[in-house]
């Protein structure tokens, strides 16, 4: 096959993941990877397995991190095996596990960041915040919080096909159903953002906390998408040392594997217990 063969075979190779239920993130990331690893291949010459070595080389000498050579190299391994050239396939780049988590808010931070909020009469932010670290959830979840399904103390939530049952502890609950009645929110999402009927956008929710971080002196690099679903995590094991599959569940992980980074800790967690030793 020639680079013209991969290139026209694009289109189908979407559609086909498409039909497979994979979510518009996936799709996306697939479509880029694609088409950056085609643009890649020479013109006019039969593709060799020296071709998709050279692709290897070229992304572990570009720069980038581990993780995002190891994505392009399996969105690659895949298309070569769904366009019928499973030959060309190269082998998957070796990604030791973290050794330390870094920047993860801890509930000291958190609990400022509430304060702040609240202090700034943003009742919204302070109980998204809630929301994320009481539950674990990521922020496009949120949708699920609506009037309606807040008449449970459980949430059906579906992730990409796979739906899993998370429970809201009563407080967080009350807490909630006060708020939409105070806010006189009657139906639809608890978190409405400027257009009427939509939830908050992820953006403004992150603007806000930023701000809010930046207040008190807060690193900015510890407000990120999963910052509370980390905390959270590693709160739950906390209190609950053998409960890592059941964290597994709460989080929508398939694999313990996944979950098992949030047994590591902190750099600054092993600064603490390296002081604390005596000879």
């Amino acid at each position: 096959m020639k680079k013209k063969d991969f290139e026209n075979a694009i289109a189908e190779f979407l559609l086909d993941q498409k039909c497979s239920e994979k979510s518009v993130n996936t799709l996306k990331k697939y479509e880029h990877g694609v088409r950056r690893f085609v643009d890649m291949l020479p013109e006019d010459f039969e593709i060799t397995k020296s071709h998709t070595l050279a692709y290897k080389e070229m992304l572990l000498g570009s720069g980038y991190r581990p993780a995002t050579i190891s994505l392009y190299i399996v969105v690659m391994n895949k298309y070569l095996k769904w366009i019928g050239a499973p030959e060309l396939r190269v082998k998957q780049l070796k990604v030791q596990r973290k050794s330390s988590l870094s920047d993860v808010l801890t509930p000291e931070e958190y609990n400022r960041l509430l304060r702040k909020a609240k202090s700034r009469d943003q009742f919204d932010t302070y109980l998204i915040m809630k929301v994320l670290a009481n539950t674990g959830i990521r922020v496009g979840e949120l949708k699920y919080f609506t009037v309606e399904n807040l008449k449970s103390n459980y949430l059906q939530i579906d992730n990409k096909g796979k739906i899993r049952t998370v429970p809201i502890r009563q407080d967080l609950a009350r807490e909630l159903r006060k708020y939409c009645r105070n806010s006189n929110i009657r139906t639809g999402t608890i978190f409405p953002g400027k257009v009427k009927g939509k939830q908050m956008a992820a953006s403004t929710i992150w603007r806000r906390l930023q701000r809010l971080a930046s207040e008190l002196k807060i690193k900015k690099s510890k407000i990120h998408p999963h910052s509370f679903r980390h905390l959270f995590a590693k709160q739950f094991l906390k209190e609950n040392s053998n409960g890592l599959a059941e964290l597994a569940d709460l989080l929508g992980h398939e694999s313990l594997e996944t979950t098992r980074i949030y047994l590591v800790s902190t750099d600054e967690e092993k600064k603490k217990k390296l002081e604390g030793l005596k000879y």
